[in-house]
């Protein structure tokens, strides 16, 4: 069935609209909360400090209104590629120094907009080809897929964040955070979409049955070397159990002669 585009999560131009203005307000409440009465400049300043990935992310888009973001596009996502990929590496630093769900989702959540990301805005540019992205396995999930993977990650998120805030603002900055999610994930799955009805690079597929293989293959590899040292080991202790019994029973002999002939002397 064909899917309407008279609905308004349907309309990338909305889309984009409500994440410049989710943005604004992740911005404007977490810095209203921390404010404590300091002047401008300081809250300026600490805004900068503590939102500098919404600041980026929110240029991103404002750019986008404007003809100058529409003619360098393929940078901009590259710029926000870049961004995802620190964003990506530092929450991964994250889970290492601290283990809880809440930095397990973060990094899922980062890693999954790498991906989809890269996968989607990168398409319709020479780097699709360059660095054969089309073969990557990633490809083998389809658009739907992604934005419900997405989603869902977002929901689960917002709960465990909800059951470890105590205040009203850490409700309030959870709920933010994951609209901005889930629409950032639907900004995503609106140009894929577009992509796929213009059939632009469709013929991709992926290789996860070829990187399986290759695992098996290695690993069947590693199998036969340990099965292979394992038997080597067997047979030389085997061969080396044989030598001390035969040793053994040489000086047994050795020792009956020597009675022997201690006797007849």
């Amino acid at each position: 069935m064909e899917r309407e585009k008279d609905y308004w999560y349907n309309s990338a131009n909305v889309i984009t609209n409500l994440i410049i203005i989710t943005i604004l307000f992740i911005m404007i409440c977490s810095q209203s909360f921390a404010a404590n009465g300091d002047n401008s400049f300081k809250l300026i300043t600490s805004m900068i400090n503590h939102n500098i990935t919404y600041v980026l992310i929110l240029i991103y888009f404002v750019l986008l209104k404007f003809k100058i973001g529409k003619k360098y596009f393929n940078y901009l996502n590259l710029f926000l590629l870049v961004l995802y990929l620190i964003s990506t590496i530092t929450s991964l630093l994250t889970l290492f120094q601290s283990f809880t769900l809440s930095t397990v989702f973060d990094f899922i959540i980062n890693f999954v907009f790498l991906v989809y990301f890269s996968h989607t805005m990168f398409r319709d540019t020479s780097y699709w080809k360059e660095y054969r992205l089309g073969d990557s396995p990633f490809n083998e999930f389809d658009n739907d897929w992604y934005f419900y993977v997405v989603v869902i990650l977002g929901v689960l998120s917002l709960c465990i964040n909800l059951i470890s805030v105590a205040e009203i603002k850490g409700v309030i900055l959870a709920i933010l955070d994951c609209i901005y999610v889930v629409l950032f994930g639907r900004y995503v799955y609106l140009y894929r979409d577009y992509l796929d009805s213009h059939k632009i690079s469709i013929n991709n597929s992926g290789n996860f049955d070829e990187i399986k293989d290759n695992i098996k293959e290695s690993i069947n590899k590693v199998n036969d070397i340990i099965v292979d040292t394992t038997d080597k080991i067997v047979d030389d202790t085997k061969e080396i159990s044989k030598k001390l019994n035969d040793n053994n029973e040489k000086d047994k002999k050795d020792s009956k002669n020597n009675k022997k002939k201690g006797d007849n002397k």
